[in-house]
């Protein structure tokens, strides 16, 4: 994936980052394919609404969690199990310090990352709120001069307020437009992944939506709402929870392919 942004306090582009985290148990790689390599997709989000998105998780997240108290911030993310409830949000804050601040030396390893986490473990999670209610915005409106980026972002955001919420017991907001951009996001990937690995097609649907490899004819179909699938495409469902999803035909062959790109499905089943 190429694009660049541009830094808002000067006029020199930005590489594209990479949303990679090794701590976490399926995070967004800017080295999967896109859809432009042809998969099929049914709808267009333009960047106003990305943004408007990605604005909508943030203030959702800031509500979940900034006031926590310091046993609930310390509360291990079984979707990122190395994390706990406050390095997520230091992850998310930092992320966008990153952005705005033009620190990309070593996007998307695992340096870059620990660094975001590590420079504010110290710091309470109102501290990490209010510094992600500076940052966010001006990231937010650079957002549309690197669209695939910009959904990536979406879709790491979304991905992450729901590994808060499964933290939490806090459950909500699972037909939110960041679910919706998600999906749109990674179901064109994971199809296209499929066809790579020389998997039988496989048809994704999502209500009036579906995913095909194009050209393909898929022998089987895998359908559920949106918030499942998104769920099941990020590393958060169990192989026993995969088999669960409404499959028409065998789901067998398909089931190690949910172990694709940088995500890995977990030994225990995700309740959320």
């Amino acid at each position: 994936m190429s694009a660049s942004i541009m830094a808002v306090n000067g006029p020199g582009p930005m590489p594209a980052i990479s949303i990679t985290r090794r701590p976490c148990s399926g995070p967004i790689s800017s080295t999967l394919p896109t859809a432009d390599d042809g998969a099929t997709v049914t709808a267009v989000t333009s960047m106003t609404e990305i943004a408007a998105a990605y604005a909508g998780g943030r203030a959702r997240i800031t509500r979940l969690v900034e006031d926590l108290d310091e046993q609930e911030a310390a509360t291990i993310v079984p979707g990122c199990p190395a994390w706990t409830v406050k390095d997520v949000v230091a992850h998310l804050t930092g992320i966008c310090s990153d952005i705005v601040a033009g620190n990309i030396e070593g996007v998307a390893t695992d340096p870059w990352t620990a660094a975001q986490v590590d420079a504010r473990r110290p710091l309470p999670v109102s501290q990490l709120v209010a510094e992600w209610d500076e940052v966010g915005p001006q990231v937010e409106a650079m957002l549309h001069a690197f669209p695939e980026p910009a959904r990536q972002l979406v879709t790491d955001l979304a991905t992450h307020e729901h590994d808060l919420r499964g933290a939490l017991a806090r459950p909500g907001a699972r037909d939110s437009d960041a679910i919706d951009i998600g999906l749109a996001f990674t179901a064109p990937n994971f199809v296209m992944a499929l066809a790579d690995r020389g998997v039988p097609a496989l048809s994704l649907r999502a209500g009036d939506r579906e995913w095909t490899a194009e050209g393909a004819r898929p022998v089987a179909s895998v359908s559920g709402d949106r918030f499942e699938l998104l769920r099941a495409l990020t590393g958060r469902r169990s192989t026993s929870q995969l088999r669960q999803l409404n499959w028409d035909g065998d789901p067998e062959p398909y089931l190690p392919a949910f172990e694709w790109g940088p995500f890995h499905v977990p030994a225990a089943d995700v309740v959320e």
